[in-house]
């Protein structure tokens, strides 16, 4: 009854906070990629889609299981938008239950592992990755990676040869949603080496460091298939990544500005685990290092690394949860930037179970004066964090209702930026707010004018909006910044035969046809494109029907476009 009231009251928790996203609507800033304008998920699950998933890395990760969960999605739901978006919270307490789960395993009583599960379940942090639809491979790969986990605990004991091979079939899919989680085996060792701390410092004291090597060995030998696993999608997803333009290049932003803005990122994700103020969907790079927040978040690793050190002899929990947080961070801290962000509060996920396991052993030792029950006293106190948590959650939930308030919730607290700014733009466009979309496509210009998609997302407003003749100058300006790009002279062309400059299409079209969209392209509107130059659709029937622009929201990963 007990374990049902606890599962029930997880249940409840991600009903109350996410119920309302199954009425919101798809962020065009990557869930056009991964399912509004992606062909081959829009397809279902078929078998060439099957292949594309294993063989492809448009999305700069190389994640087969992710592109199939939104293939059986499409073949579930359709157009129905609610279907997937309500996937995402399933999920998400899915893996509730086992953060709860995990705290069990972990020694914590049943009450404070409740109360800290709750923490995990309401917290603003997460609502990111809930309400998010791209966040779909965090939500499956955690779960995969927490399976592992739980699995390993077991096989520890039992020695089962069946959880072993269970527990390297769980992490692989886990790796195969999102690479997140390629830092489990140096956590699993950590734990290990914690727990066998006092007789490995026995052996050292009695100077048999042989058989200290030895034992170290021998820990880290039985992780042997996970450290393969995750050194291979490591790889895989680093070339994936720079393949697709993600990795930004020493010069552009050195180390020295890199490791900074690590630093400050740490501190903020510590400040943000206690005080979650000011999330948004989007925290672009400053434009100078933030000395003062790296000292910040560089007293704040020291402090926190000290009180580990001094009470992993006590508690190795502590010192575990606190080399969960930093380790599980080190593949997003930004020392390899991917993309245009300072940090971003997905990246907490998995991390931030680290803090709570820390959190829950520290309970678990430490009294309150006068107070005979400490360990409740200190639930009560967790279960209170967490409903006021909740309520956070759930209104900072209502700004993922749509990309219009997600972008503007993004410029408000971020400041403007060129992801942010661009896609605004575009949103309002495909809204048919073109007055307003040339306000923030007139800002785009001004700040970014040697960018083509900017450019051309200018002359598409001013097109919508009849002003033909600067929009063709526009049209001109982005072929001639990008000339490999084909959705320009398409939209071009497109004007022209608004205008009855028909022969002029004609010739700007057939000019494009060197520029013909792969068969193969995940873009639906490449696709189309591909179909408008092959003339499968007469231009007769484009000149009669009005202007409207393609989607030119920059995709994928939150990084500017090459």
């Amino acid at each position: 009854m007990r374990e049902v009231i606890a599962v029930s009251l997880l249940g409840l928790a991600v009903l109350g906070i996410y119920a309302q996203v199954g009425a919101h609507r798809t962020i065009g800033f990557d869930d056009s990629l991964y399912l509004t304008d992606n062909a081959w998920v829009k397809r279902g699950l078929t078998w060439e889609g099957l292949i594309w998933a294993f063989t492809n890395v448009d999305a700069a990760n190389w994640h087969p299981v992710t592109w199939i969960s939104h293939m059986v999605d499409q073949e579930l739901f359709g157009a129905l938008i609610g279907g997937h978006m309500i996937e995402n919270p399933i999920w998400h307490f899915g893996n509730s239950f086992l953060v709860y789960r995990l705290f069990l395993a972990l020694r914590q009583s049943r009450s404070v592992a409740l109360a800290l599960a709750l923490v995990f379940v309401c917290h603003p942090l997460n609502v990111e990755s809930v309400a998010w639809l791209s966040q779909r491979k965090t939500q499956i790969s955690t779960f995969m990676l927490l399976a592992t986990v739980l699995v390993y605990l077991d096989w520890r004991v039992t020695k089962r040869f069946s959880s072993r091979v269970l527990l390297t079939i769980a992490y692989l899919i886990s790796l195969m949603s999102k690479a997140m989680g390629v830092t489990l085996p140096v956590l699993l060792l950590a734990y290990e080496l914690l727990l066998a701390w006092p007789q490995i410092r026995a052996d050292w004291a009695l100077k048999a460091r042989r058989v200290v090597a030895l034992r170290v060995w021998n820990l880290g030998v039985q992780l042997w298939p996970l450290v393969a696993a995750a050194c291979l999608v490591a790889v895989a997803t680093f070339f994936a990544q720079r393949h697709s333009g993600a990795v930004a290049s020493l010069d552009r932003i050195p180390l020295e500005y890199r490791v900074l803005n690590a630093w400050a990122a740490v501190g903020t994700y510590l400040r943000t685990f206690f005080w979650p103020s000011e999330l948004c969907l989007f925290y672009p790079l400053p434009p100078v290092a933030r000395w003062g927040e790296a000292a910040l978040g560089f007293f704040l690793v020291a402090l926190g690394s000290l009180f580990a050190a001094l009470g992993a002899r006590r508690v190795p929990l502590v010192a575990f949860g606190w080399i969960w947080f930093l380790v599980s961070l080190l593949p997003v801290i930004g020392l390899v930037q991917v993309g245009s962000q300072s940090h971003a509060d997905r990246y907490m996920y998995v991390p931030m179970l680290g803090l709570l396991i820390a959190v829950g052993a520290w309970f678990t030792e430490v009294g309150l004066p006068a107070v005979r029950r400490p360990r409740l006293a200190w639930s009560a106190l967790t279960f209170s964090f967490a409903a006021g948590m909740g309520l956070h959650a759930y209104a900072y939930t209502m700004l993922w209702r749509d990309a219009e308030t997600a972008y503007r919730r993004s410029i408000e607290v971020g400041g403007v930026s060129y992801a942010m700014a661009s896609n605004l733009a575009a949103t309002l466009t495909n809204l048919h707010y073109y007055k307003t979309a040339e306000v923030y496509s007139n800002l785009c210009v001004q700040l970014w004018p040697d960018h083509a998609l900017v450019v051309g997302n200018h002359a598409s407003v001013l097109a919508l909006l009849g002003k033909h003749q600067e929009s063709e100058i526009w049209y001109r300006r982005a072929m001639a910044l990008d000339p490999k790009e084909v959705k320009f002279p398409y939209m071009y062309a497109l004007l022209l035969l608004q205008v009855e400059r028909n022969e002029e299409a004609e010739i700007i079209l057939n000019e494009a046809l060197r520029l013909l969209p792969s068969e193969d392209d995940w873009s639906s509107g490449n696709q189309m494109i591909r179909r408008i130059l092959l003339r499968q659709v007469p231009l007769s029937d484009l000149g009669a029907k009005p202007l409207v622009t393609a989607d030119i929201t920059p995709p994928g990963n939150q990084r500017e476009p090459k």
